[in-house]
Order: C-alpha cells, then structure tokens, then sequence
C-alpha cells in the first residue's frame, strides 16, 4: 500500500481523496506533508471556482432574500478564500498543523453557513459539497501529521474534537 492510499484510508473520505490526489502529478512523489499541502490547494481552488461561480449568479439576483442569502454565501467563501486557506498553507509550513487543521475545518463551516441560507438546492449544492467534503478531507490529512500516519484517526474523530464542523 503506498502513501496515497494509506493516507486516503484513513482520511474519512477515501474515495474523495484518492481519486483527487491521484489525479494532480505532484502527489506521487509527495510525503505526508506534501500531501496535505496539495490537497488544500485543491481545496483553494474549488472554493475560488465556487465563489466565483456564486458572484456570477450574485449579479442577476433581485429578489430582496435570495439577494442577502447569496451575500452570506459570498462572505463566506470570500472568508475562506482570502483568509483561511491562506493561513492554513502558512501554518502548513511553519508545521502549527492544529492552525492549519482548523482553518481547513472551518472552511467546511463555512460552507455549511452558506447551504443554511436556502431551504431547496442551488445551482452551487454540489458545488458546496465537494468544497465541504474535500475541506474535511484535508483537514483529517492534516491530523495526520500532528499524530502520524499509525495513529487511525478519522475526519469525524478530529471534527468532534475541533467542535467546530459536523458532518452531514
């Protein structure tokens, strides 16, 4: 079993997290750490592209409730985007994973403000999923590295640990 799948494995999302990281060449030469690195670029990346994609639709909303609920959603993502991810990569390198294992979590929390602001599903549900699911991802790859690839601690364990993100 190599690291990818071991990783994946214990993750909390290993279907999620094998295919994501199989599919970006830099994780088969990657260690633990490199690992988590990209998959919290991957994490940026899908939450810039869903944030942009909630600004697009922002721009022809006009109903008064939908209009506030799209700015929750695009405060949220925009939190997340200038804010959180960035950090969690800096403190990726100076090795505070509690940090990063937080802001990565709390990505996750934020897109569920986000999905609480609409009683039926978006153009963006699935969209806030994968931005979800793979920022709970991350974050249990990042755990990793603060308790080591043997210890098989799961997402839902560092989530109520965190006591900041559930898992629907």
């Amino acid at each position: 079993m190599d690291l990818i799948e071991q990783t994946c494995r214990q993750s909390g999302f290993f279907a999620l997290c094998h295919s994501t990281l199989r599919s970006d060449p830099r994780s088969s030469n990657a260690n633990l750490e490199g690992l988590a690195k990209i998959s919290v670029e991957i994490v940026i990346d899908k939450a810039n592209a869903t944030l942009n994609f909630i600004v697009d639709l922002f721009k022809n909303v006009s109903d008064p409730v939908l209009y506030r609920s799209y700015g929750t959603c695009i405060d949220s993502y925009g939190a997340s985007v200038q804010r959180l991810l960035p950090e969690a990569i800096a403190a990726l390198g100076s090795k505070d994973y509690a940090t990063s294992r937080h802001d990565v979590a709390t990505v996750a929390t934020n897109v569920n403000a986000c999905d609480e602001q609409f009683s039926e599903k978006t153009p963006f549900s699935d969209r806030n999923r994968l931005v979800h699911d793979l920022s709970l991802m991350s974050a249990g790859i990042i755990e990793l590295l603060a308790f080591g690839l043997s210890r098989r601690t799961t997402v839902r364990e560092v989530t109520e640990l965190n006591g900041r993100v559930t898992i629907s």
